[in-house]
């Protein structure tokens, strides 16, 4: 059997840390190995407070999870969240050939460096670039446009940025808890890899994380995340009992309106899944399928398999999502043409950045 690869999701939160470590085998198989998580301290709204105390919570989480594993925990990612992270579409362009010619792998690459092309202040960086479609010439949109003859080709893309020092902020965190940081990664895309099905992305169906100091909002459509949004505000700003609750309404209120703005545009839901300290809370599906209008449930970790009881997994969604978004990031061991065309229908495009 081949020897599996370690992957680490560390989830820093205003209410707590958490650390999962997964073993991913070369047929795709993906297995919790262990699971750690305490309460976190010097963070608040996604922002570090104080960043020694935040480093020092890091460090006896990643700690006691190689205790566990036998091994220091390698191959670490990262959440990013707070009012920071910005997505805005983006399009390229790139001419082909005046009488058309077949679509290459190097078309591709150069059309989505093209329409990753965006103007950001000095202070912001780039943490997602996500494919939203293809097109050729003046047709309609496709997920895949390689081997298509084309003169022009186009691409549409959902870029997702956040502040620097933020980012460089989790760096040093971890940094200082005496462990490497491979990456930063959206909370809702980690959400999203650990909580929705294909399906549901295809169809059009919104996330919503009610954490303890803040709510996200990521709507996945035609496959991708195509709209998101971070409220400063969560389960903590809450009382009971939820109904005709100030602080829960102006929550409901801003996603709503967000909801709406995505629908005016054209975008797609069918349905809401909620996660987060809130989403134990009795009624609180209830009441955001009422106000909301769609129907909504909480989510639940999919095919978890591993060392972790189905309680924990409820805890550590973003954590286990990190694991799955870096396994999906590994460099497959298909040929070329198919390795693109399979991660354009994922969407996540990260693994390009080599190429630009």
């Amino acid at each position: 059997m081949t020897k599996p690869i370690i992957l680490t999701g560390l989830d820093i939160s205003s209410s707590k840390i958490s650390a999962v470590a997964a073993a991913v085998y070369g047929g795709g198989g993906f297995n919790v190995l262990a699971y750690e998580s305490q309460p976190s301290k010097g963070i608040d709204r996604g922002v570090f407070m104080d960043i020694s105390e935040a480093s020092n919570s890091a460090a006896k989480v990643l700690d006691k999870l190689s205790a566990k594993l036998g091994r220091r925990p390698d191959n670490i990612y990262a959440n990013i969240s707070g009012e920071s992270i910005k997505g805005e579409r983006s399009k390229g362009m790139i001419p082909l050939s005046s009488r058309g010619r077949e679509v290459t792998n190097s078309d591709i690459l150069k059309c989505i460096n093209a329409a990753s092309t965006i103007r950001l202040t000095f202070d912001r960086e780039v943490i997602h670039k996500v494919v939203l479609n293809f097109s050729i010439d003046d047709q309609p949109a496709v997920k895949n446009a390689f081997g298509m003859y084309a003169s022009r080709l186009y691409c549409e893309m959902y870029m997702i940025t956040a502040n620097l020092n933020h980012i460089q902020n989790i760096y040093k965190c971890v940094n200082d808890a005496g462990y490497d940081l491979k990456e930063v990664c959206y909370s809702g895309i980690a959400d999203g890899s650990s909580l929705l099905e294909d399906a549901w992305k295809e169809e059009g169906v919104a996330l919503i994380n009610i954490g303890a100091s803040l709510t996200e909002l990521s709507i996945f459509s035609a496959g991708a995340l195509t709209y998101l949004d971070v409220i400063s505000a969560g389960a903590k700003d809450v009382k009971v009992p939820l109904k005709e609750n100030a602080e829960f309404e102006k929550i409901i209120s801003r996603l709503k309106s967000d909801i709406e703005e995505f629908l005016k545009k054209g975008g797609n839901i069918r349905s809401i899944i909620i996660t987060g300290g809130l989403s134990f809370l009795e009624g609180t599906a209830e009441i955001l399928e009422e106000r909301l209008g769609f129907p909504a449930k909480m989510g639940i970790v999919k095919n978890i398999q591993g060392n972790i009881s189905s309680t924990d997994g409820l805890r550590a969604v973003t954590a286990i999502g990190l694991a799955r978004y870096a396994a999906l990031s590994l460099p497959s061991k298909t040929t070329p043409a198919k390795n693109i065309a399979q991660n354009i229908s994922n969407k996540v495009v990260e693994i390009f950045n080599n190429y630009f």
